[in-house]
């Protein structure tokens, strides 16, 4: 594209653009989480393999997300952005392709890969693209509505899918929107780089990237393995690779990641925030539609159609939220947002199995409130303590602090509901006594494996026992539900708490 086509395209079409690939993005982090357990049936997937299914994305999008934003300064944001779409459309094409849990997994990965690309591509050229302060800060509300609109609709697209289609249909969806995308962004949205065309760093991308790899591996398995000697040799790895990155960064001519950036406040605290909403966010969105539907019996669309109120208040926030904060200022926004977040999750820890779906779609409203408040500050607070020809590092730095929150919140999360899960089961086996002789060990091994093999289990065991493994898995599951939804809401109210200390009272300020 000339210069005189860049210049006279809308920054606002430009952000258009950009929307519909974040839309795509934010979808598959959520939309697959409805169809496990389909998955689950259908491929005969174990619940290490289905939690590869989510996690193989993670692990890919955490691990290159500062290589591609490297790439995009040195060659090209535009660029990277389109090789992103072609990544993520073959990866979503093999998706729906994928015949055993493994084939999925792989295919999931690859489409992690083209995300790396595609996410911090979204934020640079928007920094490139609005250069005055105020319609940066809106640009970004929109595109932190867009990213968390993506995520929270990701369960009403699957369910409606689910409920006429195969479960491959949910990656089906991604190629024809990634190609519409692909050709508005080749014609509509104009290159830019880093002007000095600095020398790649590969040393250090080489480094971070398998540090950064092995170390979201090990937060992974480590729920499900303890530390084995696998987690233990993956912990190792990454802490010396990163050590090393750290070493090497200082002493790099041209480093990856300005190491300085973490000494302005306003930079650091804002990742904390980051990581705490994503370690929150996703923890809850990992098991709640397993609540639905495996506890309350909802149906795949039933249980998206119950989040669609956050969806929509999160969007309504976030694009609201810069407005206001002219007003009463980032900090306000920020620890009202976090405190809403907190009430909103403290309102989920107290879930039982009876429940009514209302009473889920107003906590998750309230979640999803909090959400649109706080991240487009926090994510402006990244974006503006960057120099703007580095925006891409800065936009790789932010996206990839929200990935390894959100494995964090899944991991830790997901582990004190399993062990509240599985004690909760040992005991209810303990009561029963002589009864739970009855129960074939194939069938109790299954029930304390997961709230999905109960599901599965209770299918087979005698007619007699299927109602009380039905009820005593899912009393089982609510409860550690209900403390790991608790510690996420200890986690915001911390945030909280860090926001009103130490984040900028105006990013306005900072930004200039």
């Amino acid at each position: 594209m000339s210069e005189g086509t860049a210049r006279r395209t809308s920054p606002w079409i430009v952000l258009t653009v950009l929307c519909g690939a974040l839309l795509i993005t934010g979808l598959d982090n959520t939309i697959v989480n409805v169809a496990l357990p389909t998955i689950q049936r259908d491929l005969d997937a174990s619940t290490a393999e289905l939690q590869w299914v989510v996690d193989s994305y993670t692990v890919m999008f955490a691990g290159l997300l500062v290589l591609a934003g490297t790439l995009g300064d040195r060659f090209g944001r535009k660029r990277i952005f389109v090789i992103g779409l072609v990544v993520f459309a073959v990866g979503s094409l093999a998706g729906t392709l994928a015949a055993t849990a493994g084939q999925l997994s792989l295919a999931r990965a690859v489409m992690g890969i083209g995300g790396a690309c595609i996410m911090p591509s979204t934020l640079s050229i928007i920094v490139q693209n609005f250069p005055d302060a105020r319609q940066r800060a809106q640009a970004i509300g929109i595109w932190a509505g867009v990213s968390g609109l993506g995520v929270a609709i990701g369960p009403v697209i699957g369910g409606v899918l689910l409920e006429h289609f195969h479960w491959n249909s949910v990656f089906a969806v991604n190629p024809p929107i990634a190609i519409v995308v692909l050709i508005a962004a080749i014609v509509l949205v104009p290159e830019s780089k880093d002007p000095s065309r600095p020398r790649l760093d590969l040393l250090g991308a080489g480094l971070w990237a398998v540090g950064l790899i092995s170390l979201v591996l090990t937060i992974i398995r480590v729920p499900d393995t303890g530390l084995s000697a696998s987690t233990v040799l993956t912990l190792i790895v990454g802490v010396i690779a990163l050590v090393a990155f750290v070493l090497w960064e200082r002493r790099a001519p041209r480093p990856l990641v300005p190491l300085q950036l973490f000494r302005n406040p306003t930079f650091s605290v804002s990742l904390i925030l980051v990581a705490m909403l994503y370690f929150a966010l996703f923890g809850a969105m990992f098991f709640f539609p397993q609540f639905l539907q495996l506890v309350k019996g909802l149906s795949p669309l039933q249980s998206g159609l119950t989040l669609v109120p956050a969806a929509l208040c999160l969007t309504l926030a976030a694009t609201v939220s810069p407005v206001l904060a002219q007003r009463l200022g980032s900090r306000t926004m920020v620890v009202v947002g976090l405190s809403v977040v907190t009430l909103g999750l403290a309102g989920a820890s107290v879930f039982v199995a009876g429940t009514t779906g209302w009473q889920v779609a107003a906590t998750m409203a309230l979640v999803g409130l909090g959400m649109g408040l706080t991240l487009p500050h926090a994510t402006n607070g990244v974006l503006s303590c960057v120099p703007k020809e580095r925006a891409g590092i800065g936009s790789a730095m932010n996206e990839t602090t929200g990935e390894v929150g959100g494995a964090l919140g899944v991991a830790v999360l997901g582990a004190l509901l399993s062990t509240a899960y599985r004690a909760q089961i040992d005991q209810a086996v303990q009561n029963a006594g002589a009864a739970a002789a009855q129960v074939p060990p194939a069938v109790l091994d299954a029930v304390r494996d997961s709230l999905a093999g109960a599901s599965l289990a209770a299918g087979q065991a005698p007619e007699a026992l299927r109602d009380a493994i039905t009820v005593t898995a899912g009393a089982a599951f609510v409860s550690g539900m209900d403390t790991a939804v608790w510690v996420g809401a200890c986690v915001t109210a911390i945030g909280a708490l860090i926001a009103a200390f130490f984040f900028p009272k105006r990013l306005a300020q900072v930004a200039e």
